[in-house]
């Protein structure tokens, strides 16, 4: 009776810690992880541009390459339009040289690469869930950078990132790079990697920033 008592004493601690934190506003998230045991950053499956997405009436049908993103276990985002910072760049009407470049693994549907090229400047974003992820050899996803560093940010905006590779033995150009956090704690990556000739127009941290509201939801996510 003694072991039952003392677990019945620990079913009501636990519940009236969880009562708490709900009404703190900590939300609570059952522990997800791969198939191989790796532990995942939980989703904010109800925010509500999510929600408003799902809303949103779909092609009836999908092209292969938004079924492939549609596939994923991640709220997929990316640049709805040209960002102000590549018009500056490529000039007004600028398109991509080539349709968007999707990185994903179907056996680990937690991830994703995107590529977008124009002409003297590429965007990439990318998203990780897994907690400690390793996507294997000769692919790298957020790679560490060296060269002259600025930033910009505060607690309100995402810090922006200026690597100068011309600091760097046979490294040209210019790489800028911010991290967002949406729907819970997902870490987003905006990369934007600029020729030496267009050095000059990608520093525009202010443009930087104003373009970080053209990302938008591509994909919901499945749970």
């Amino acid at each position: 009776m003694q072991a039952s008592t003392g677990n019945t004493t620990w079913a009501v601690f636990a519940a009236a810690g969880a009562m708490a934190l709900a009404l703190a506003g900590v939300r609570l998230h059952a522990e997800e992880k791969t198939a191989s045991g790796q532990k995942l950053l939980p989703v904010e499956w109800a925010d509500g541009e999510l929600a408003a997405f799902k809303a949103t009436p779909k092609a009836p049908q999908a092209s292969a390459d938004q079924a492939r993103i549609d596939a994923l276990q991640i709220p997929v985002l990316a640049f709805g339009e040209v960002p102000q910072i590549v018009k500056n760049v490529a000039g007004p009407n600028a398109k991509p040289l080539k349709p968007r470049s999707i990185i994903t693994d179907p056996k680990q549907p937690y991830w994703y690469h995107l590529v977008d090229t124009y002409d003297g400047i590429t965007v990439t974003v990318d998203a990780d869930r897994r907690i400690n992820h390793d996507v294997g050899p000769g692919f790298q996803i957020g790679a560490a950078n060296t060269g002259a560093e600025a930033t910009l940010g505060t607690k309100a905006k995402p810090r922006i990132s200026i690597f100068d590779n011309s600091q760097e033995e046979g490294m040209e150009g210019l790489m800028i790079e911010y991290k967002l956090q949406k729907f819970g704690d997902i870490p987003y990556t905006v990369t934007i990697e600029c020729s030496t000739k267009a050095k000059s127009q990608c520093k525009d941290l202010a443009v930087i920033t104003k373009d970080q509201a053209l990302l938008r939801v591509i994909a919901a996510g499945k749970r």
